[in-house]
């Protein structure tokens, strides 16, 4: 019997019916647009902010930097902050500070990139009440942190990250991380589905990630793997979505 076994069977038992579900639940788009129309005054100078964002962060994914700063370039040319309400003000930063802090990721500035990312999460605290789903959104900044700190090669510190989102999602445990609170409750004001499908995501690109290392390094990152799929409260057979 092989030594990652238990990960590897957990795993595709985690596959089989959350792989295709994460993107689903997750409209995170949906909820821009809720907010949108629920805060603006000016819907559709919003809706162009966040097009040009949105597009912005494809063209930063495809490595098209210039493409992207076109575009954030663009959508503040048309920005009069001043006239903005404090809820439109915050949405607005919200819109447009994580693609600011993945544009620099993607410059390998991690420093302003995790600076960027807390800022992102105070922000999802401050709309969580309003917008439940926001919650979600502010889970996955702290996966972004993961994954700058495995960029820098600093994997302890991206394994007590992805520690705390683990014990948030499988145990429902209170965490606070940078000072941000995550309070589970949020987690019951959501689809159930979204939990589930997002302890797949982040399990596997975890997995995936430590397959990447060289040996030992690969090594220590499935053996931690390991111990998150053997963690009693992780029953995998409930986890259908």
């Amino acid at each position: 019997m092989g030594k990652y076994d238990d990960l590897y069977s957990g795993l595709e038992l985690l596959a089989q019916s959350n792989k295709k579900s994460y993107k689903d639940h997750l409209k995170f788009d949906e909820g821009i647009t809720q907010m949108i129309n629920s805060i603006c005054e000016y819907k559709r100078n919003f809706l162009f902010y966040y097009e040009n964002y949105s597009g912005a962060l494809k063209e930063s994914r495809s490595g098209n930097i210039l493409a992207a700063e076109a575009l954030i370039s663009r959508a503040k040319k048309y920005i009069d902050k001043s006239v903005l309400s404090k809820e439109e003000n915050k949405l607005y930063d919200l819109i447009c500070t994580p693609v600011d802090a993945y544009l620099f990721y993607k410059k390998k500035d991690y420093v302003t990139a995790i600076k960027m990312t807390k800022e992102t999460m105070i922000l999802d605290s401050y709309f969580e009440e309003q917008f439940p789903i926001v919650f979600y959104h502010k889970i996955q900044q702290m996966q972004n942190i993961s994954r700058i700190y495995f960029r820098e090669q600093k994997i302890n510190e991206a394994l007590e990250v992805l520690k705390l989102i683990f014990s948030l999602l499988i145990n429902k445990t209170e965490i606070t991380y940078f000072d941000v609170h995550y309070h589970p409750s949020f987690l019951e004001r959501n689809n159930e589905g979204l939990r589930k499908s997002m302890i797949y995501d982040v399990f596997n690109e975890l997995v995936a990630t430590g397959e990447k290392h060289e040996e030992a390094k690969r090594d220590y990152i499935l053996d931690f793997c390991n111990e998150i799929i053997n963690n009693p409260d992780l029953n995998l057979n409930e986890l259908h979505v």
